[in-house]
């Protein structure tokens, strides 16, 4: 998976960050489950006074979760294409700089 929030410009992508507006792209997140998602969608609200507390996250359903649904999952293909997104993000910095 990759972080949802994506923009190849650094100015659009801090708009989105400080906007919320973020995607979970099926491609990439489709595999991903709805309880998971919906974590990082309370994490990520951008109202303080609306976002989830650590308190909160710690008693989210995913985190509570059987640990039976993480054995039967395939982490493998989520971690390659998280390494490729990152190893392409550094090249893109790398040339900026």
């Amino acid at each position: 998976a990759y972080p949802p929030f994506y923009d190849d410009d650094q100015n659009r992508l801090y708009a989105k960050i400080k906007a919320g507006n973020y995607e979970f792209h099926s491609d990439y997140w489709g595999k991903v489950s709805s309880e998971a998602k919906d974590l990082i969608v309370k994490l990520l609200t951008v109202n303080p006074v609306d976002r989830i507390t650590a308190e909160q996250a710690l008693g989210h359903p995913w985190i509570l979760a059987d640990d039976e649904n993480l054995k039967n999952s395939n982490l493998g293909v989520n971690l390659r294409a998280f390494k490729r997104y990152n190893a392409k993000r550094k090249f893109k910095s790398a040339g900026k700089a």
